[in-house]
């Protein structure tokens, strides 16, 4: 009968271990990258609405060093947050087989479509009909549903910010129009039901529909702060 030294023998089962697993890394199977990708965007496209131009959807490359054991059941992916698609998005691609890990890719969306083009500068606050704007067809970041692509889109629209000439008009950069302006003379109404005061003033100051904005009565002089209802009544709540 062989005799081993007990620190021989753990070193040798030590080195049989190493030599499995070793066997094992090399005898497993890899995740494929472009699977990956493929489901991120799939994710992306499902949550993009329908639109009059066409999508692009990209998902960032993989470093091809990763090594991710094969998923044992389909892959799930899903926009990482609010679930919200955006010019550039996070989705997270998820294994839950045998084997359980999470890879998060960003995705860049680009659309080609037809779009409103400021034909000069405009400043902010400006109010915006249509032909101060183009329409032409652009490659642009994110969706159709980011960008003003109807003319008609402007009824009762001024800037939130200024713009360039040559630059898309995007939603975010739309703000309501002032129904009335400073100076403009109004009709300011006071009193409740069936029992109104009608009388002749003039506003100090530009409102939107609902804001508060002070005006002057023309007949007294005074002062007062009025809710706007119209493009021409303002009403002072009793």
């Amino acid at each position: 009968m062989i005799s081993i030294h007990p620190r021989r023998l753990r070193l040798m089962l030590l080195n049989l271990a190493a030599a499995s697993v070793a066997v094992s890394a090399a005898n497993a199977q890899v995740a494929d990258v472009a699977s990956l990708q493929s489901a991120a965007e799939q994710a992306v496209r499902r949550e993009i609405p329908r639109g009059d131009g066409q999508v692009i959807v990209h998902a960032q490359n993989l470093d091809s060093r990763l090594r991710l054991a094969e998923c044992d059941r389909p892959l799930s992916a899903a926009i990482a947050g609010d679930g919200q698609a955006r010019a550039h998005t996070t989705v997270a691609v998820r294994c839950d087989g045998v084997v359980h890990w999470t890879v998060y890719l960003s995705v860049a969306i680009d659309s080609e479509f037809s779009v409103l083009v400021a034909n000069r500068p405009l400043a902010r606050d400006a109010e915006l009909t249509a032909v101060d704007f183009d329409l032409m067809p652009r490659h642009l970041p994110g969706l159709t549903t980011d960008y003003v692509t109807k003319p008609s889109m402007l009824t009762g629209q001024r800037l939130r910010q200024a713009i360039g000439s040559g630059e898309a008009l995007r939603l975010e950069a739309l703000t309501p129009s002032n129904l009335i302006h400073r100076g403009q003379q109004v009709t300011l109404v006071a009193g409740a039901g069936d029992f109104q005061v009608r009388m002749n003033a003039v506003a100090l100051s530009d409102g939107r529909l609902s804001d508060r904005i002070r005006v002057q009565n023309l007949s007294s002089q005074r002062v007062v702060e009025g809710i706007v209802r119209s493009e021409s009544l303002v009403e002072v709540p009793l």
